[in-house]
């Protein structure tokens, strides 16, 4: 039981989803808490919708991660830290929701996963530039 987390492509010409999904990560709470917060201003709904839903990325997203993942800005999962303050969001956390996304190791994640990261936001703008979607989603 725990966070999985997803990246994939929708093509163009016909909206489907690529093989598989081109990026996994387990338990990266920091990331999660970035999607989350992106999909609670986009959408206005609470973030335990984003479960087993679709996140659609576009380049700001992209180039926000990667800032983000390059600075190790990237937001505590258990909300109101600096780093959402930062980047001026308003997160709403959900109580109970810690243990499932390893809020225990949040920090050794995001370094340990750093360069996933990275490689997922190049591989994101090839994608867009090529004229696909890219989505994000996760499963708790």
């Amino acid at each position: 039981m725990g966070l999985d987390q997803y990246a994939y492509r929708k093509t163009p010409e016909t909206g489907e989803e690529g093989d598989s999904p081109a990026f996994v990560w387990r338990k990266h709470a920091k990331l999660q808490t970035f999607m989350e917060h992106l999909y609670t201003a986009r959408t206005g709904l609470d973030a335990s919708n984003l479960n087993c839903g679709e996140l659609r990325l576009d380049a700001a997203d992209i180039d926000r991660l990667e800032t983000a993942a390059k600075a190790g800005t990237l937001p505590v999962c258990a909300g109101g830290g600096s780093a959402c303050s930062r980047l001026n969001w308003s997160p709403r956390p959900i109580p109970g929701r810690l243990s499932l996304y390893g809020h225990q190791f949040q920090d050794e994640q995001a370094e340990a996963y750093r360069a996933h990261d990275l490689a997922f936001c190049a591989w994101a703008r090839a994608e867009m530039q090529a004229g696909s979607t890219v989505i994000y989603s996760c499963w708790w």
